[in-house]
C-alpha cells in the first residue's frame, strides 16, 4: 500500500505531507477497523482524499511541475479539457498520453506500464479481468455519451482513458481484495458502475480527475453489490428431505 500511496504523491510533496498520509493510510483507514479483510474502503484512498481536501494545492500536479522545461505542454491534461473544453484534447497526441509524457504522478502517467503490469496480475492470477475490463468499458462507454452529446465540452473516451488515473484505478485500485466484490457478476457491475462514475466526476464536479473519490464511493457500494450471488440448486430438497 505504500507504494500506491506514492504513487499519488506529486513530485514537490514535502515529507510532512507524506508522513501525514501514512499515518492515516495505516492507523485510521487499515488498523483501527481491524486491518486486511475488516476496512470499508482503500485505505490509500481514504488518505489521499483527506489530503486532498484538506491540502489541495499540495496536489496540484501542475504547479509541482512549473519549474520544469518539456516538450509537451505543462498542464495536466484534464485540467485543460475542463477549462477549455474538448477541442483542447488536440494539444495531447495519444502516443504521448501512452508513454507518460504528460503532467502526472506516477500512477497517472506511465500509462502503458500501469497497463502492462495490470495485465501481468491478471496472469499470474493475482486479480480477475472482471472489475479491470469493466471498468474501462464503462469509462469508455460513459465517456463515448458525453462526447456524442457535447462534443465542443468534452473529449473522446480514448483520451478520458489514457490520461488521469483511469488505467491506475483499473488494475490496481479497484480490484482490492478487501474493499471489492468476491463473485463475478458483482465485479462486472462493480467495475462498470465505477467508470462510469469517474467520468461523471470528471465532466460535472469541480475536480479534473475524481479518481480518490470514484473509487472511495464505488467500495461503499460493495457490501449491497456483492450481495448479488449464484443461485444454488439443491437447498429445497435438503430441507424437504
Amino acid at each position: 500500500m505504500a507504494v500506491l500511496f506514492a504513487f499519488f504523491m506529486p513530485l514537490n510533496a514535502p515529507w510532512w505531507f507524506v508522513l501525514i498520509g501514512c499515518f492515516i493510510m495505516i492507523v485510521i483507514g487499515k488498523k483501527l477497523f481491524g486491518g486486511i479483510g475488516a476496512y470499508p474502503v482503500h485505505p490509500v484512498l481514504l488518505s489521499c482524499a483527506m489530503l486532498h481536501i484538506s491540502w489541495p494545492h499540495r496536489f496540484d500536479y501542475t504547479a509541482s511541475f512549473v519549474s520544469m522545461d518539456w516538450s509537451s505542454k505543462m498542464i495536466e491534461p484534464l485540467r485543460l479539457i475542463k477549462t477549455l473544453g474538448g477541442d483542447a484534447a488536440m494539444a495531447f497526441d495519444w502516443s504521448n498520453l501512452l508513454m507518460g509524457r504528460q503532467v502526472a504522478g506516477i500512477g497517472n502517467a506511465l500509462v502503458l506500464y500501469l497497463a502492462i503490469g495490470g495485465l501481468f496480475l491478471i496472469l499470474i492470477r493475482q486479480i480477475t479481468w472482471h472489475i479491470p475490463i469493466a471498468f474501462l468499458g464503462g469509462c469508455y462507454l460513459m465517456g463515448l455519451i458525453l462526447h456524442i452529446v457535447s462534443p465542443e465540452q468534452f473529449a473522446t473516451p480514448l483520451f478520458y482513458i489514457l490520461s488521469g488515473g483511469t488505467i491506475f484505478g483499473a488494475f490496481f485500485l479497484a480490484p482490492e481484495y478487501t474493499t471489492s466484490p468476491a463473485n463475478r457478476i458483482p465485479m462486472l457491475i462493480y467495475g462498470f458502475l465505477g467508470g462510469v462514475l469517474l467520468l461523471l466526476i470528471r465532466a460535472f464536479s469541480v475536480y479534473s480527475d475524481g479518481l480518490i473519490f470514484t473509487i472511495l464511493l464505488i467500495n461503499l457500494c460493495n457490501p449491497l453489490i456483492d450481495r448479488i450471488t449464484p443461485k444454488i440448486y439443491g437447498l429445497e430438497e435438503i430441507k424437504n428431505a
